[in-house]
């Protein structure tokens, strides 16, 4: 009998559960359930109000990074990203050259990893040498700038899309060659440091984030700078007359950060975070490079609260990609997360995060077939409703922002198609 009455129960929540989900919906703001037994009420809402705000990044530290970006892009719908790189030169071990041998050129190489933007168009590199080495005991942001010396130490063209995409930049500075030699053979980077304070290296086609690119051209190429493929090689002839060559290193043991600029002059994103009334109100837009980030509000979800006592089975936020946007060559940025936001204003992870449940609970990976992300924050929801939990909002942020370049437009709560949608199912206890 016993058994009986449980599985009569069971087959009756399942049922509610079920019907409750095709039938029912909130409208207009009113919480309306389908079923109420005595017990149990199961309730779907999709029509919570959502608000989403375009800021900027806060600079991100780019001196742990394991990759360094470099270039210029001109994005038709970001504007101007560009990227340089500050490193400083270190030696293996002590040198073989520096002592009654002459230096012939230095040959500086970064081995290719990816990259945003338009691969078949070429953008101009240029080499300065630091004013001073980077300090071990400093802490590097994407946008701190380090003073550097004017003289020019060279120069080359460089596409991303070419067969060999090595980045190679001939040295030939009399003057730095002739302070390299020296009459000694270093033992120590600071001792090298002393006759090559280190390396900035730029794109030449922009200066302080005006470009002088057409849209759509120019790329921003990501170099892992621990390769074996990045490094300064000393060509040099030793007292015998022998040409020999000697490789300087670029790896972890060695400080180098990257320097981001984004320019968006013209750009709806300008209009956004000026908060000019002609901004384009159906687009959310995100952005690595620390460029932007979107806050998402749901200023009304403490009405729930009303419905008395009340469990949160499942919450769903879905952002779609905004037609058009995803066009050759701006290829979308494919992983972003959805955060928490405490009281400073700082991301935080959210209950829901990968870290705590897994990435088969938080969802968040991209649909190219609904071209579209899906947020599970069931237990963020259930937080904020139950006054476990103070609201400050979340952010939708770029993963991976000092390491890669690419952006992704979405359509936001005003749009006229697939607007953000916040899917909740509870049950009234």
């Amino acid at each position: 009998m016993g058994s009986t009455l449980l599985m009569r129960k069971v087959f009756l929540l399942s049922t509610i559960f079920l019907v409750s989900i095709l039938l029912s919906c909130k409208k207009d703001g009113k919480l309306s359930p389908d079923f109420d037994n005595g017990n149990l009420s199961i309730m779907f809402t999709d029509t919570f109000s959502i608000e989403s705000t375009i800021l900027e990044d806060a600079p991100g530290r780019t001196d742990l990074a394991i990759r360094h970006l470099l270039g210029v892009y001109n994005d038709p719908i970001f504007g101007v990203k560009s990227s340089s790189i500050y490193t400083n030169v270190g030696i293996s071990g002590e040198t073989n050259f520096g002592f009654n041998s002459t230096i012939d050129s230095l040959v500086l190489e970064l081995g290719f990893v990816d990259f945003y933007g338009n691969n078949t168009s070429s953008f101009n590199v240029n080499v300065f040498e630091l004013a001073s080495p980077l300090s071990s005991e400093i802490t590097y942001f994407s946008n701190t700038y380090s003073p550097i010396q004017n003289t020019l130490l060279g120069s080359t063209s460089y596409t991303p899309g070419a067969s060999d995409s090595t980045l190679r930049v001939v040295i030939v500075d009399p003057t730095l060659l002739s302070n390299i030699q020296g009459t000694q053979q270093y033992a120590t980077n600071s001792a090298f440091n002393t006759v090559l304070k280190g390396l900035y290296i730029v794109s030449a086609d922009t200066a302080g984030g005006t470009s002088v690119i057409a849209q759509g051209t120019g790329a921003i190429a990501s170099f892992d700078l621990s390769s074996s493929l990045s490094k300064l090689i000393v060509h040099y002839t030793d007292s015998s007359s022998t040409s020999l060559q000697e490789d300087l290193i670029l790896n972890n043991d060695v400080k180098s950060y990257a320097r981001f600029i984004n320019d968006y002059t013209s750009t709806d994103i300008e209009k956004h975070l000026t908060n000019a009334t002609s901004r384009d109100i159906s687009r959310t837009y995100v952005s690595a490079m620390n460029g932007v980030r979107s806050k998402i509000e749901i200023p009304n979800i403490k009405e729930l609260a009303k419905e008395g006592n009340i469990s949160i089975n499942k919450a769903e936020i879905t952002f779609t990609l905004a037609t058009g946007t995803d066009a050759s060559p701006d290829e979308i940025l494919s992983s972003i997360f959805l955060t928490g936001i405490d009281e400073n204003g700082t991301s935080i992870i959210l209950p829901d995060d990968p870290l705590l449940e897994g990435l088969d609970h938080y969802g968040g990976t991209y649909n190219a077939v609904t071209k579209s992300f899906t947020y599970n924050i069931t237990k963020h929801i259930h937080q904020l409703v139950t006054g476990t939990g103070t609201d400050y909002g979340m952010f939708l942020v770029a993963n991976g922002s000092v390491t890669t370049a690419n952006r992704i437009v979405l359509n936001s709560e005003n749009s006229a198609v697939s607007k953000i949608r916040l899917e909740i199912t509870y049950s009234k206890l």
